[in-house]
């Protein structure tokens, strides 16, 4: 620490320069502090290296920053414009297509910096490049796609850098192993080098970087700082092309307006020589006008003369090369960021200049410049009518989860990364991973069944009935309209413990019917299987173990796809030969009423003595008595096609979907048992049995909406409150309150106009409009009298009442109060 103060001191007074050599520097530090204090240990030398590799990554990061390679490949893209189109940089290619994180942020800055521009082409006059103009276009039109996985690599050798250099060493005798920091910087000098050739490619220069191989700290910090160099040089010099470009485009543009100046200038000289055969000598044009319509001429006159004025001022302005003729070129990108990148000596190793490169971007993107906001792709909003029916939503499937006895929990909306990973086979990769925030990788939950298992080992509740209502999160593709999205909402019923043999698998389908019937969306089918039932068929009919699942994903399809076609996977893609794939085919087609069905494949023994199928068939045997003695089997279809949740469900496993008729429109919910999943969080040997139901309630919520704006001729508007409070007069703001505090104090949704003296006929109109069925009124007369008048605007009658009885009186009317509504 001494010795540190000591260089710091020589540094802050005259200022210092280290060699990079180990003897080197420890004769130089020696002769600042005036004393042998520094030894040549391997350390020293090891230390050199890495503070090297430290700066040398930050200089790389400043350089890959998306506020300096990003703009720079724009002015590359302003440049070829005629042969690219703002469609190369879309949200569609760099969100929905390749929605990698560093590649969708390079693509939006581009969008950014291009748009308005009038030298990238629209589709129609799009050209085709030839010779050396198809490379540099190559790279302008691709430079998303590699600036931002480079960028990345950086960051990321910056953040291990940073560790390493902070880690303690061990005495003389420890070994210090280099490979962190020699992995980390291979993968930054890689995205450099891509860097480095991506814009050397997009301005023609057939200069490459080619770093090698480093294997000491010593050579990669060399390496890097060759790197380095050569990315500032190729930006810099991409950068000066660029801006040349813009300059020879303004004086283009220039000198075309003065040419056509100049022309008209003479056109109207020409006409001035020859005289204007209309004119009418001295003859006063006013004669026999009003002086009302002379003045009518008049100002006619000066507001077109105004016009002309403002357009010859905006044409002066754009041919004085300024920042109104960037923008009307360029776009106000280009035209925010040119002054920036056009100095005489541009120097990006600038840390005002970066700063400032920095600062144009985050406002070119924050909206305050052009840009529209949107929401994120897979969301949306909730406008207050939608969210009623949400609302409604809600409050059904959350009774029914309260009479069942159900107790809520809540779960965090991000879990660790290694909980959630692994659980969902292919789906995994559909898992939203966030940005390292201090040690912990984390994930955004997928679901609320694998939160919950984790919430069962780490509270060891043992045996619960919960539910649970929460957001989560899948970065699939999504489809708005058939109610898929990236962040929606999970309604789960589960029970975990030991119970009865199938008494909580019948409870959770009893569940799922009461909420799918009181729900308005109209018909529905609930379709159960066995997972160890539909094992038992892949092994009668020899499909060998190691494809269980992927034969179990193509049948899982012939709710969408006939069954020749799945065959066709079965054999051509999956590898099964035709008589296996066939037998399959005889069961997996089969489905019908519960009892039936099982009667015809136990009478028909389809499935021999085999052990599995037996255990399965008895589990649905009991299943089917209990639904019956609740009366939901009436909803249950035996579908022996079904086969989802492959990777963790171990018994029943069932999905609800919305039917129109005998055909199926939509999933609308599912669930199983889970026995296993648990036992991954808990010690060896303990088994937590799991069985729940999951509700897919955004496809709920469209279903409830079609259904509502067909009732209601294409509105889904429904009142927000039962009464709205008026007044007859003026000053009687305090008595609409005072009226509107007695409807609160006794539950009763009301409002009142915030106007101050609001006129009733609006007020009857705001309300017939918001469909509210009945109108407090209160006049002078009345507020002196303790009464109001309460308006039933349905059935449009009016009647005088106390004050004292109007809650009443509404309640006497169908008004309920808040805490009696559903």
């Amino acid at each position: 620490q001494a010795l540190a103060e000591k260089l710091v001191d020589a540094a802050n007074a005259d200022g210092i320069r280290l060699p990079v050599d180990s003897p080197g520097l420890v004769s130089a530090v020696n002769s600042v502090v005036e004393g042998s204090v520094l030894e040549d240990k391997p350390y020293v030398s090891r230390a050199v290296s890495l503070a090297r590799l430290g700066v040398l990554l930050a200089q790389a990061r400043s350089l890959s920053a998306k506020s300096v390679c990003d703009p720079i490949s724009a002015l590359s893209a302003e440049r070829l414009g005629q042969y690219l189109t703002l469609d190369a940089f879309s949200t569609t290619n760099y969100d929905e297509l390749r929605p990698h994180r560093g590649c969708v942020e390079s693509a939006s800055v581009l969008r950014t910096c291009l748009a308005g521009s009038t030298m990238v082409a629209s589709s129609k006059t799009l050209k085709q490049p030839e010779g050396s103009d198809a490379t540099c276009v190559k790279y302008a039109k691709s430079a998303p796609q590699y600036h931002g996985p480079a960028r990345e690599a950086i960051a990321s050798a910056c953040k291990t850098m940073e560790l390493e250099l902070n880690c303690s060493e061990g005495g003389d005798a420890a070994e210090l192993d280099d490979s962190i920091a020699l992995l980390a910087c291979a993968s930054a000098l890689g995205g450099i080098t891509t860097l480095v050739n991506g814009s050397s490619s997009r301005i023609g220069s057939d200069s490459k970087c080619d770093a090698g191989s480093p294997s000491t700290l010593s050579t990669m910090a060399n390496a890097l700082e060759s790197a380095v160099e050569q990315l500032k040089a190729a930006l810099e010099s991409e950068a000066k092309l660029g801006c040349d470009y813009v300059v020879s485009e303004l004086s283009k543009r220039e000198a075309e307006l003065k040419a056509k100046e100049a022309e008209k200038a003479k056109r109207t000289a020409e006409r001035a020589g020859s005289g204007n055969p209309n004119q009418k000598g001295d003859k006063d044009e006013f004669a026999g006008m009003t002086e009302a319509q002379k003045a009518k001429i008049l100002k006619k006159r000066a507001e077109k003369e105004a016009k002309a004025a403002a357009k010859a001022k905006a044409k002066k302005a754009k041919a004085a090369g300024g920042e109104a003729a960037l923008s009307s070129i360029f776009g106000t990108g280009t035209a925010f960021l040119y002054p920036l990148l056009s100095g005489k000596d541009l120097d990006l190793s600038n840390s005002a200049l970066l700063e400032s490169l920095e600062g144009a971007i985050e406002k070119l993107q924050s909206g305050g410049m052009q840009r529209k906001p949107k929401v994120a792709l897979g969301t949306r909003d909730y406008l207050p009518e939608q969210m009623a029916i949400r609302q409604q939503a809600f409050s059904i499937i959350r009774r029914v989860f309260l009479r069942h006895g159900a107790v809520e929990i809540d779960t965090p909306v991000f879990e660790l990364k290694e909980t959630l990973t692994g659980k969902y086979g292919e789906d995994s990769k559909l898992i939203y991973d966030l940005a390292d925030q201090g040690g912990e990788m984390l994930a955004l939950r997928y679901d609320l069944t694998v939160p919950f298992a984790r919430f069962l080992a780490v509270n060891s509740v043992g045996n619960i009935k919960r539910f649970h209502i929460g957001k989560v999160y899948r970065r699939d593709r999504p489809v708005m309209s058939k109610g898929r999205y990236r962040e929606f909402y999970q309604c789960d019923f589960d029970i975990a413990g030991h119970y009865g043999r199938m008494v909580p698998d019948s409870e959770c389908l009893a569940v799922a019917c009461e909420i799918l019937d009181a729900l308005p969306i109209g018909d529905f089918g609930i379709k159960l299987n066995h997972r160890r039932l539909l094992d038992a068929i892949l092994d009668i009919c020899g499909v060998p173990a190691d494809k269980f699942r992927t034969i179990c994903s193509a049948v899982d399809k012939l709710d969408k796809e006939p069954w020749s076609e799945v065959r066709r996977e079965m054999v051509e893609d999956k590898g099964l030969t035709v008589d296996v794939a066939d037998r399959i085919g005889e069961f997996v087609v089969l489905k019908g009423e519960p009892w039936a069905m099982y009667n015809s494949l136990i009478e028909g023994g389809k499935f021999g003595d085999h052990k599995g199928a037996a255990d399965a068939m008895e589990d649905l045997r009991i299943c089917f008595t209990y639904l019956e003695a609740m009366d939901k089997l009436k909803f249950i279809s035996f579908d022996l096609s079904l086969a989802r949740g492959l990777d963790y469900y171990t018994g029943v496993i069932y999905e609800a979907v919305c039917m129109n008729g005998n055909t199926q429109v939509g999933s609308i919910g599912g669930g199983g048992r889970y026995d296993n999943l648990v036992s991954m969080f808990q010690e060896a040997g303990k088994v937590t049995p799991c069985v729940g139901v999951s509700v897919g309630i955004e496809r709920v919520f469209t279903l409830m909406e079609e259904r509502l704006r067909k009732e209601q001729g294409g509105s889904i508007k429904r009142p927000n409150v039962k009464v709205l409070v008026a007044s007859a007069g003026e000053n009687l703001l305090h008595e609409r309150m005072r009226l509107a505090r007695v409807l609160w104090d006794a539950n009763i949704s009301a409002e009142f106009s915030q106007q101050e003296n609001p006129k009733l006929k609006f007020e009857i109109a705001n309300a017939l409009d918001r469909q509210i069925p009945f109108m407090v009124i209160s006049g002078e007369e009345e507020a002196r009298e303790g009464k109001c008048k309460v308006k039933d605007l349905a059935n449009r009658t009016e009647e005088t009442v106390a004050v004292s009885d109007l809650v009443t009186i509404l309640c006497g009317k169908g008004v309920a109060p808040l805490i009696l509504q559903p």
